[in-house]
């Protein structure tokens, strides 16, 4: 599958009648990276539910591979390239390793074979069963089935939330092996700024479901007051 990008234009969205996203725009590009950042309660997990259909869609667009979808079901956005690896993490308890990543699984050229390789803990834990897991090898297997879809954009929402400093690192370290040898468009939602920005191209911040900052991410990372005042910003123009 080559890989395509997602456009956000107009965005207004949340549950039933609350709106929760305000005229969000943003693009990621094919095989592009993007950070999504934000305090809590801004919106960042609403707008990757929103992407992925979970929402209620209000107004605006919402368009991948310059293909509408703003109408499709979860499931059809699944099958055209769109993986969401959830803050929850949400793996089958019940069933093991192997299995959870079995029951993603779509042709492609992501197989179990190569999530082992991406996560070998994942391989030497495969027959345990996902109760069994810890919170990292969970993270790792919501990971490796959400790429066993074979998705042309992965959405990721606060995958080192919680983690050991010696998980973060392996999260970190797979993460930039899927942009060096993969066709991922990657959108990172994470509360550790400085570690999304240094593993994204390009930066976008929420504050009460509107964007208020869009730029390259380095440009944030060399400006460490004006990320400590984005990330604490009221409502405010975007610069």
């Amino acid at each position: 599958m080559s890989g395509r990008g997602i456009t956000l234009d107009g965005v207004r969205a949340g549950y039933g009648e609350t709106v929760v996203l305000e005229g969000v725009s943003l693009e990621l590009p094919a095989k592009g990276t993007l950070a999504l950042l934000g305090r809590n309660g801004v919106g960042k997990t609403t707008l990757l539910a929103t992407i992925m259909g979970h929402t209620t869609l209000h107004g605006g667009t919402i368009a991948f591979d310059g293909q509408s979808i703003g109408g499709m079901a979860p499931h059809r956005r699944a099958r055209l390239g769109l993986g969401w690896v959830p803050q929850e993490r949400d793996i089958f308890r019940s069933l093991t390793v192997e299995e959870n990543l079995a029951v993603a699984e779509r042709p492609g050229r992501w197989t179990m074979a190569r999530v082992y390789d991406l996560f070998p803990k994942l391989a030497e834990r495969r027959r345990h069963y996902g109760n069994e897991l810890s919170g990292g090898e969970q993270q790792m297997l919501a990971i490796g089935r959400a790429l066993m879809g074979n998705p042309a954009v992965l959405l990721m929402d606060e995958p080192m939330e919680g983690l050991a400093p010696v998980i973060v690192d392996v999260v970190l370290k797979g993460i930039e092996r899927l942009k060096r040898e993969d066709d991922l468009a990657i959108l990172l939602v994470e509360q550790h700024a400085r570690l999304a920005l240094g593993a994204t191209e390009r930066a976008v911040v929420l504050d009460r479901g509107k964007v208020v900052h869009a730029g390259a991410s380095s440009d944030l990372l060399r400006a460490p007051e004006r990320l400590a005042a984005l990330m604490g910003v009221e409502r405010r123009p975007m610069v």
